[in-house]
């Protein structure tokens, strides 16, 4: 039942303790943000996990970065919305650290009190940056300077290697599954990621109004997409769900 799936994934076993413990944390978190968001956002804009969700985030990127060395160094990504077949390469589990990291900084750059209490005073503030700061600067324009620091992972590799990486039955759906994948990734950059930040950099964004609880439905969106969608594929590694499934 749910109870034992959740007892075997979570605490069974001694190997990657940290890792599974993290994830727990982030999964509970996610689901308490995600109700509050829904149902009360007057509550979920003035709890931590605005802040907390997305830094567990991180931290448990950096845990599987340092954790699952063993995986494959490859191009072609491996997770489950884009293969049925292949291991999960190493590059995709390190290349979620940045992510994780940019979705870290918009959804505190998005509230207005951590903006000005974190951000602005504690991002290296100087006079002529008219009350800005360096980090601020760094993450709204230049964070894709230092992209090349971490490892790449491409779908083009993935539909290069379809004849290995795609089962018979299921290599139509992962093929379009790829090309969506394809075209989230670069609507995320862009929209996600450059611009989010640039209204809030030109102060478009009013606080506790319509606008940025949206944006907020985004961040967590891509909280899912980040690191949930990680977890997905530990499912459907460990045979909890079919391949179907562990596109969603």
């Amino acid at each position: 039942g749910f109870v034992s799936a959740v007892y075997h994934l979570f605490f069974a076993s001694q190997k990657f303790r940290s890792h599974r413990l993290v994830g727990l944390c982030f999964l509970t978190q996610y689901a308490a943000a995600v109700y509050l968001y829904l149902f009360d956002y007057d509550r979920y804009l003035d709890s931590p996990f605005v802040w907390s969700l997305p830094l567990t985030g991180v931290t448990q990127s950096i845990i599987a970065a340092l954790t699952f060395t063993f995986l494959p160094r490859k191009a072609d990504p491996g997770f489950a919305a884009v293969s049925d077949k292949s291991v999960l390469s190493y590059y995709t589990v390190v290349e979620n650290s940045f992510y994780a990291l940019q979705l870290l900084f918009v959804s505190v750059y998005l509230h207005q009190g951590y903006r000005v209490s974190i951000v602005r005073r504690f991002g290296g503030p100087l006079s002529v940056l008219c009350g800005r700061s360096v980090a601020e600067y760094f993450f709204v324009f230049f964070i894709f300077y230092v992209r090349t620091l971490w490892p790449v992972s491409r779908m083009r590799a993935s539909l290069a290697n379809s004849a290995k990486n795609k089962s018979d039955k299921n290599a139509m759906m992962m093929t379009v599954s790829t090309y969506a994948v394809k075209v989230f990734y670069l609507f995320a950059k862009h929209f996600v990621g450059f611009f989010v930040n640039y209204l809030i950099f030109l102060g478009r964004v009013e606080h506790r109004g319509r606008d940025q609880m949206l944006l907020y439905g985004i961040q967590l969106l891509s909280g899912y997409a980040a690191t949930v969608s990680i977890f997905i594929h530990t499912l459907k590694f460990k045979g909890y769900i079919g391949p179907r499934t562990a596109m969603v």
